[in-house]
């Protein structure tokens, strides 16, 4: 490894360190948690998570011992749920209210069950762990509906160690599914998430902005990585499918790494174009969304350039989040020799310290 690479990856490494000690010390702190505010985890972000559990070794384990946590928490919500159906009225006008909320309690049942078990990683069973939040409603809407059915509720919890708490004159969302003293998903958490979207007091990209400069919250961004853990990245969505790829950006890759990974690519789409400029990479966000997203659906599009800046990087950012919020999934590769050196210029949405960041759920890797 060059001095100039290794140079670089303990700069992320120190940086990273920094960004997750602030996000540590920060998230959860606030009354108002964007964690205990319902799941975020949608069907993408399901992906995303396959995909690290193929990727990172220990993440699909530490993701079943907390989901199996979770679960026994969820068990004492069912147990007062099931308390405030056996208190219901053994009148003739509450049957059908009773029946419901059987199903949805025993829909309930069958979500613990599931947490529990060894299940698949992936596909439809993957997909089932989305549906809690809509059990949840279920139950809770057939409850709120009874007389003193939300007051009922709200004793029970009260007396026993289920989550259930008021808001207003509703029962408060419950916590995120992946949450269990701490991210279940880890650096493939949610979108959402990964962008740092906080309004919250305190605020965490805030105290960031306290902490960090806007070089260094870039570089916090980044993960260090092999040669071969970036070709295995690659390789890894190609296998899983077209829906699973995502764009790369790899600073300091080999000339290797680069035939390499358009060799992958070409195996399994049938163009891939390469634009080599021994230049700074710089598009505005218009620039790079008008061109990334007239990419032909089955070709690969890799640019190779000198050095690439923090600024850069979140033009590209911002580009690229509205192509994947607009459904695309981009084989998009930019391969830079080195990141370029500090400016004493700031991009916008880091210098008017706006609530999200766009560098979060990008895959950024430092060769190191």
């Amino acid at each position: 490894m060059s001095d100039s690479l290794k140079t670089l990856a303990e700069a992320v490494k120190a940086a990273s360190e920094k960004l997750d000690g602030i996000i540590d010390r920060i998230c959860g702190a606030c009354g108002n948690s964007c964690c205990h505010q319902g799941t975020m985890m949608g069907s993408r972000d399901l992906l995303r998570l396959h995909k690290g559990i193929l990727l990172e070794e220990g993440r699909e384990q530490i993701l079943r011992e907390g989901l199996k946590r979770r679960a026994a928490e969820l068990r004492a919500d069912l147990a007062a749920l099931e308390q405030v159906a056996a208190q219901l009225p053994a009148k003739y006008k509450y049957k059908e209210e009773q029946a419901k909320l059987g199903a949805h309690i025993e829909a309930w049942q069958e979500f613990c069950d599931f947490l529990e078990s060894d299940f698949e990683i992936g596909g439809k069973t993957f997909s089932f762990l989305q549906r809690f939040s809509g059990i949840r409603a279920n139950a809770l809407r057939v409850v709120q509906a009874l007389p003193a059915g939300r007051e009922t509720l709200i004793e029970v919890a009260g007396q026993t160690e289920a989550s259930f708490r008021p808001t207003g004159r509703r029962i408060a969302p419950p916590w995120c599914l992946f949450h269990a003293d701490g991210c279940l998903a880890g650096p493939w958490k949610p979108v959402k998430c990964a962008s740092f979207f906080c309004t919250s007091e305190p605020n965490v990209l805030a105290e960031i902005g306290k902490a960090m400069s806007f070089e260094e919250f870039v570089l916090g961004n980044f993960r260090v990585a092999t040669e071969e853990e970036a070709l295995n990245a690659v390789k890894v969505e190609l296998e899983l499918g077209r829906e699973y790829i995502a764009p790369k950006i790899v600073v300091g890759a080999s000339a290797e790494l680069i035939g390499q990974i358009q060799e992958s690519l070409g195996s399994e789409l049938e163009f891939v174009e390469v634009k080599r400029e021994d230049s700074p990479f710089m598009l505005s966000s218009r620039e790079a969304y008008t061109l990334l997203d007239n990419v032909p659906e089955n070709m690969a599009y890799i640019r190779v350039h000198r050095s690439v800046n923090g600024g850069a990087l979140y033009e590209l950012a911002v580009s690229l989040d509205h192509l994947r919020i607009e459904g695309k999934s981009l084989p998009f590769y930019l391969f830079a020799d080195q990141l370029s050196p500090p400016t004493a210029l700031t991009h916008p949405l880091w210098a008017d310290g706006v609530m999200t960041q766009p560098l979060g759920a990008l895959d950024l890797y430092a060769i190191g």
